[in-house]
């Protein structure tokens, strides 16, 4: 699956990266493990830059991502994308190829890797042609290392357990909503009669939030807000819980008792993807945005402003109410983010609803260690609307059930 296409529904898959000079053998072992070949070899020359991604289920791990990236030799291009990829990357396997067994490339990669805290397994390919003696390359960068061969799949299953044992356990939260719902529960979800997705289909997040609903044995009610007065007037008692879309907010809140927990899609979603109390603390800097300070807007869609339920648009005009003047944006899209953030006063990222949660995390941790307040759409919409303690109270509220 080219990378334009990695879609939502592999966000929630650890993702497993391979890394490697051009021609080591990448997707020759991604083939081998899986019995798939990727949709483009990277590892031939002048094919694309852009990284391949494939679904695929592990035996005694779970769905997984592979991604085969462009070789790892120094060209910027190459060395860029590369980078990018590894804020999505949950274990990375890298292969250790060069001819002189000194793999000078490989270990600053390795070290590239490691400055994320990001799990490596080291390969030696091709073993059916050559013998490598991996003892000093153990010993030098403490990671497991195997030998394979991808033609003749030899060792591949020393592999799969390696990568069962060094796999991050915690790659994701177990769910979105299972901590906050029983089963038999009943949950109304609210969109806008006017619903921001194109016909036949939900936004990303309320496909997400609707499956964990499901997957947990909750009873799902899905209406628009025309509709919910119908529905809330048809039940015997109060729902248990509800969420709605953001633009609709006050509108729900005002036909329900305040002691029915209320939360949105897009809180759901920051708390799932990131870490929501950063989130709440970052969205404390808006009210210190003054005239021509910068903001950065990253979101992780690449087709439209409308990101979601939240419209661009929208921040954008509420960031400049809050400054009392005009603010210099600045807008990235997809992988694109900045590597230094110290000239901006805030970020403001989408839910990352495409995005698995190493990706936002990382992104998240850069804009700490530089220190830059950053919030998302759904935290910053719920801060202007001045609902935010109580969708962050409807957490609590779950929780403590």
């Amino acid at each position: 699956m080219h990378a334009s296409l990695h879609s939502s529904m592999q966000s929630g898959r650890l993702h497993i990266t391979v890394f490697g000079c051009a021609g080591s053998g990448k997707s020759s072992l991604i083939r081998a493990l899986t019995g798939q070949a990727p949709a483009a070899a990277s590892d031939l020359p002048d094919t694309s830059k852009e990284p391949v991604y494939l679904p695929y289920h592990l035996d005694r791990v779970g769905p997984v991502v592979l991604v085969d990236t462009s070789g790892i030799d120094g060209e910027a291009v190459h060395t860029q994308r590369t980078k990018q990829v590894m804020e999505e990357t949950d274990l990375g396997i890298l292969i250790f190829s060069q001819e002189d067994a000194c793999f000078q490339l490989e270990k600053v990669w390795y070290r590239e890797l490691a400055a994320r805290n990001i799990p490596v397994i080291g390969v030696i390919t091709k073993v059916d042609e050559r013998y490598v003696d991996i003892d000093p390359l153990e010993m030098e960068l403490n990671i497991p290392i195997v030998k394979i061969s991808s033609k003749k799949k030899f060792n591949l299953g020393s592999l799969k357990d390696a990568i069962r044992v060094f796999a991050p356990a915690e790659y994701e939260r177990p769910s979105i909503v299972g901590d906050l719902v029983h089963p038999g529960d009943t949950v109304i979800l609210v969109t806008p009669e006017s619903m921001p997705a194109p016909k036949y289909r939900l936004v990303a997040s309320q496909q997400q939030i609707l499956r964990d609903l499901l997957d947990h044995h909750a009873m799902a009610l899905f209406v628009t807000d025309a509709e919910l007065p119908g529905l809330l007037g048809k039940l015997s008692e109060p729902p248990t819980y509800v969420i709605t879309d953001s633009q609709v907010f006050d509108k729900v809140a005002a036909l329900l008792p305040a002691s029915v927990p209320l939360t949105t899609y897009a809180i759901l979603m920051a708390r799932f993807k990131g870490d929501l109390d950063r989130f709440v603390e970052g969205a404390e800097a808006i009210r210190s945005l003054k005239p021509g300070d910068k903001v950065l807007l990253s979101e992780g869609c690449i087709q439209h402003p409308h990101n979601g339920e939240i419209d661009r648009q929208f921040v954008e005009q509420k960031l400049r109410e809050a400054a009392g003047g005009q603010l210099e944006l600045a807008t990235t899209v997809g992988a694109d983010f900045p590597e230094n953030l110290g000239e901006y006063k805030l970020i403001v990222h989408c839910g990352g609803c495409i995005f698995n949660r190493k990706q936002l995390m990382m992104r998240l941790l850069r804009s700490c260690e530089q220190g830059v307040p950053m919030t998302n759409y759904g935290i910053s919409y719920a801060y202007f609307g001045g609902f935010l303690p109580r969708v962050l109270e409807a957490l609590q509220t779950g929780e403590r059930r």
